[in-house]
């Protein structure tokens, strides 16, 4: 994690503000915003700087957001008291600083909607399904080698999340679109 964690910490030092924002799929698939638990448990995982949790604790989610990244954790916990007063997410958002390929913590479970984006790994796709409640959905966005000009070594290859999620009989996937280099997926616990 030191390694990932540094050099998001790069990446994120000259980020100065984060404003809410929905999940990639759902600017794809908007109509699934009202099909959305209206509150409930919300995880962002790899949550950067926080744009998805922010949305999900606007929506009156209470989030766990979990990033390798120290200096994007603070500032979504600054951004979160900013916000507290008046948008209500005081108290909303528990930030934490995780190494992701150790897994989820423990302690999330039952979750209403997870969100996953740009991050990708294929052991997380049961923990994921594990965590979810019955009747909660997971929205993953990650890079994909369908469409993409260069796939590298972060590019799913085709037909991955569809494989991962649609062979799991816990779940139905309501969506799924790989194009232009990334892969959507909209899956809900049976």
């Amino acid at each position: 994690m030191r390694d990932d964690g540094r050099r998001w910490d790069e990446r994120y030092r000259t980020t100065t503000s984060v404003e809410p924002r929905p999940p990639e799929a759902l600017t794809f698939w908007p109509h699934l915003a009202s099909q959305l638990p209206p509150a409930g448990r919300a995880l962002d995982i790899a949550s950067g700087p926080g744009s998805v949790a922010l949305w999900a604790a606007r929506r009156g989610f209470d989030v766990t957001a979990l990033d390798a990244s120290t200096v994007a954790i603070a500032l979504l916990e600054r951004t979160a008291d900013d916000l507290g007063p008046t948008g209500g997410l005081s108290g909303r958002i528990d930030a934490r600083v995780v190494d992701l390929d150790e897994g989820l913590p423990a302690d999330i479970i039952d979750v209403d909607l997870i969100v996953c984006q740009r991050f990708r790994d294929p052991a997380l796709t049961t923990t994921i399904i594990d965590r979810l409640s019955v009747g909660g959905y997971a929205l993953v966005t990650v890079l994909s080698a369908v469409g993409a000009e260069r796939p590298g070594d972060f590019h799913a290859p085709p037909a991955a999340l569809s494989t991962e999620f649609g062979d799991d009989d816990r779940c139905d996937v309501l969506h799924h679109h790989e194009g232009d280099g990334v892969a959507h997926i909209v899956v809900r616990r049976r």
